[in-house]
């Protein structure tokens, strides 16, 4: 046999370190294992390896090694071998390592590592089949392994359907599925589309169960009635054969109805037809944890033929869980922030408050965002022009539909002095902005103006809410986050005569730092986001460490001072913890005794 082998010596691993090379080969031969190459080109080489069992003669294993090799693992697939589990159903790639890297050790010889988990994974299978599911356990990783995911190599790439996790299916075989549909921007060879499971119904009867949406929806939406199907795997690879076998159980259950077939057979006549086939997968590890997996199959009409494009689309299942990732999530869903001050620390701010789950995020600004605000600011092209809370109230609906954003155009504390213009006014803003603050849990203030910050500080106090103060220093060299407690010993003003008094640090400043943009009437400081954001992911921990202390630890501070350079150079990132005494000359009765 002729291998092809290409490529210089510093492209091929086995080239370039072809002692490891020889110790590889020879391990193989170290545990009674004959091997081939079947393939040697372009940084990949495979060998083909007849691996000696006990009892069972041999084994064939075709051994994949990394184009980094030996940084990064093998793939280990066997094409004669037919596993329950732990090996995929159409590439017979063997899954003999979980997804955690940190399991691959790039000193071992892959033939040692076969030897340590081919066995055991045979062992585990053995155990699996005289459901001895404890002993079993002790052995493999304890993840459910569903069908889904072996298919999903062959599904669109572009298009989705979100599922309710909970989805009720009617004890039935079949039925009308309702689905909402919205094309997305036209990307390969298939119009992309995402698309809500709302609800699956039988063909007769009643059926109660309550539609699944979203909480909230951008855009043009549209009905379409597919229809669903109860299959039981395995399932054949390619979409089309799984689409043939939906249709013959169709056909199969729906004989004793005409008029069933019929109504099925005119939803898969449409110019787009979804068919959703529902079957018992594990969800989660264990012999018991199943439930209910979905293939959405699209069959559409292709334009100016009678003939049809079959493929799969990925589904995702939306549930109660879609924040386990973030424990605190299921706390803040409740919470209620307003957020004044959507600059450069308060727009990420305000992202990240939305991505971890608060219920209900209230968001104040007067500025529009500039094309010289991209370089720190939390949105792009598409924005430039818009109002500050417009924009990021559109990107955070769209994105984050489990949060409530409302917004709020104005510059608060602003003065008027035209009587015409206080006409204009909708309602008093002293009103507005107390009823906000009084509903709110906590106010978090990024305003970077001394002036709302007295004001913000004393209102949160006076009515006993939560508040958070959090801006850069010029030249983006340091920063500052501050929480304040109501009835908590040192208060805002405590603060500024500490810093007036130098009896609390300040953080660095670099004044050169300070530029006025060309055709712009007001100074603003240098600095990128890569640094401020310093500052507000700070702003977001102190706020949600705050709301939710039983779940996320807040600390035992109250002022945080960031330095970012020092003698005129750039450092880690360095914070202070410091506590804010109540001042002799403040007033705030927290000093008083």
């Amino acid at each position: 046999m002729n291998v092809l082998k290409r490529g210089s010596d510093q492209d091929n691993w086995w080239q370039a370190y072809p002692g490891l090379y020889a110790r590889e080969l020879a391990a193989y031969e170290g545990h009674g294992a004959s091997h081939r190459p079947l393939i040697q080109q372009d940084g990949t080489l495979i060998l083909e390896v007849l691996w000696p069992m006990d009892s069972a003669g041999s084994i064939r294993l075709n051994v994949g090694y990394s184009p980094l090799h030996p940084f990064c693992r093998p793939s280990i697939s066997a094409p004669e071998l037919q596993l329950e589990r732990h090996q995929n159903p159409f590439t017979r790639d063997l899954c003999l390592l979980t997804q955690d890297s940190a399991q691959w050790y790039p000193h071992q010889m892959v033939a040692d590592f076969i030897a340590e988990r081919l066995s055991q994974v045979l062992q585990v299978m053995t155990l699996r089949r005289n459901e001895q599911w404890s002993e079993a356990a002790s052995l493999e990783e304890q993840a459910p392994d569903p069908v889904t995911p072996y298919h999903m190599h062959v599904a669109e790439e572009y298009s989705a359907v979100f599922f309710d996790g909970q989805q009720t299916v009617p004890n039935a075989p079949l039925g009308t599925a309702v689905f909402l549909l919205q094309d997305r921007l036209e990307r390969g060879r298939s119009p992309p589309f995402q698309a809500i499971l709302s609800k699956v119904e039988p063909l007769s009867g009643t059926w109660m169960a309550k539609p699944f949406d979203l909480p909230k929806r951008a855009g043009p939406w549209k009905n379409v009635i597919g229809r669903w199907i109860r299959l039981e795997p395995p399932f054949p690879e390619a979409p089309e054969e799984i689409l043939a076998a939906a249709e013959k159980a169709i056909e199969r259950q729906s004989a004793l109805f005409p008029a069933h077939l019929k109504k099925l057979g005119s939803i898969a006549d449409d110019d787009l037809s979804i068919t959703a086939v529902v079957f018992q997968e594990e969800l989660s590890y264990g012999p018991d944890n199943k439930g209910n997996g979905w293939f959405f199959l699209v069959s559409r009409r292709v334009p100016g033929s009678r003939r049809r494009q079959v493929s799969l689309v990925r589904g995702y299942r939306l549930s109660s869980d879609m924040l386990s990732r973030l424990p605190v999530a299921s706390a803040l869903k409740s919470k209620k922030v307003v957020l004044v001050g959507c600059g450069a620390i308060g727009s990420f701010a305000a992202v990240e408050l939305a991505r971890s789950g608060v219920g209900q995020l209230t968001i104040i600004d007067f500025d529009l965002v500039e094309p010289g605000n991209t370089v720190r600011w939390a949105l792009g092209r598409s924005v430039w022009g818009l109002p500050k809370t417009t924009a990021l109230h559109d990107f955070l609906y769209h994105n984050y539909p489990w949060t409530n954003v409302g917004r709020g155009h104005a510059k608060v504390g602003s003065a008027i002095s035209n009587v015409d213009d206080v006409r204009k006014l909708e309602g008093n803003p002293m009103r507005w902005l107390r009823a906000l603050i009084e509903d709110a849990d906590i106010v978090v203030d990024t305003s970077a103006s001394t002036e709302c910050q007295g004001a913000l500080a004393y209102m949160c106090r006076s009515i006993g809410k939560r508040y958070v103060l959090g801006h850069a220093t010029e030249g983006a060299a340091g920063g500052v986050v501050a929480r304040f407690k109501p009835g908590a010993p040192g208060c805002y003003v405590c603060l500024q005569q500490h810093w007036s008094g130098k009896t609390l640090p300040l953080p660095t400043i670099d004044s050169s730092g300070t530029i006025v943009p060309t055709g712009c009437n007001a100074p603003t400081f240098t600095g990128g986001a890569f640094d401020l954001q310093e500052v507000s992911m700070e702003v977001v921990r102190s706020t949600i460490g705050l709301l939710a202390p039983d779940v996320y630890d807040s600390g035992d501070w109250q002022l945080s001072i960031l330095d970012l350079t020092e003698n005129g150079r750039r450092i880690l990132p360095r914070w202070k913890a410091e506590t804010i005494a109540p001042h002799s000359s403040c007033s705030c009765g927290a000093s008083q005794g």
